[in-house]
């Protein structure tokens, strides 16, 4: 039975599957050192939204700061991006195999990546308000297949559209604010801290999704 429901974490919205827990995703196959790591093989890219919410609260700050001293994080213009753990040894080492995982997955090097805040036997350590979109959104291909079937997944799909839109209209508009300033996250990080502090924070009216039990 899967399980797909919609979690609010003080205005941020997560899609919830039940499949997660015990994974069996081509995606959630790791060859890296961390075996439960599921679907989290994505390095993420902190948006201007994103960062504007950790500028808010304690917790945020705090968040914020573990990101940028993360080894591999790069900070651009207009976003952050942290890198995580890359087997590339094994990754060169397993594609020279004759007998190499076939699984019709162009990018390998999926299964020997690793992102740099999911902890073994712990999953992801960032609160859930403060990631990426992209991870709170991600439904692996498997799912899709079976919740497809399902009309209120539609909607599921649709409400996601609508809120990756307007996160990328308020990151335009942060991007303007920023632009007239004269000021970007890699010149004058805290300068842009300190002007999103003061920018008030807009939220996306999520609407009610019902609950999907679908049996596989």
């Amino acid at each position: 039975m899967i399980k797909l429901y919609l979690k609010l974490d003080q205005g941020t919205p997560q899609y919830v599957c039940s499949s997660c827990g015990n994974c069996h995703s081509t995606f959630g196959k790791s060859m890296c050192k961390i075996k439960d790591r599921g679907c989290c093989f994505y390095f993420p890219k902190f948006t201007l939204y994103e960062i504007h919410k950790m500028t808010k609260s304690k917790e945020g700050f705090k968040t914020l700061k573990r990101i940028v001293k993360n080894e591999g994080t790069k900070i651009y213009n207009y976003y952050i991006h942290a890198k995580g753990y890359f087997d590339e040894e094994g990754y060169e080492r397993h594609m020279t195999l004759e007998d190499h995982y076939d699984d019709g997955v162009h990018d390998k090097t999926i299964f020997f990546r690793a992102c740099p805040f999911i902890k073994q036997n712990e999953g992801c350590t960032l609160p859930l308000q403060y990631r990426s979109y992209v991870c709170n959104f991600f439904i692996c291909d498997e799912v899709k297949k079976v919740l497809e079937k399902s009309h209120e997944f539609y909607n599921y799909v649709k409400e996601c559209e609508s809120y990756v839109r307007w996160i990328k209209w308020e990151n335009e508009s942060l991007r303007g604010i920023l632009e007239e300033q004269n000021i970007n996250l890699e010149d004058n990080f805290e300068g842009v801290i300190n002007l999103l502090k003061d920018i008030p924070l807009e939220n996306f009216e999520f609407r009610k999704l019902e609950k999907i039990e679908f049996k596989q």
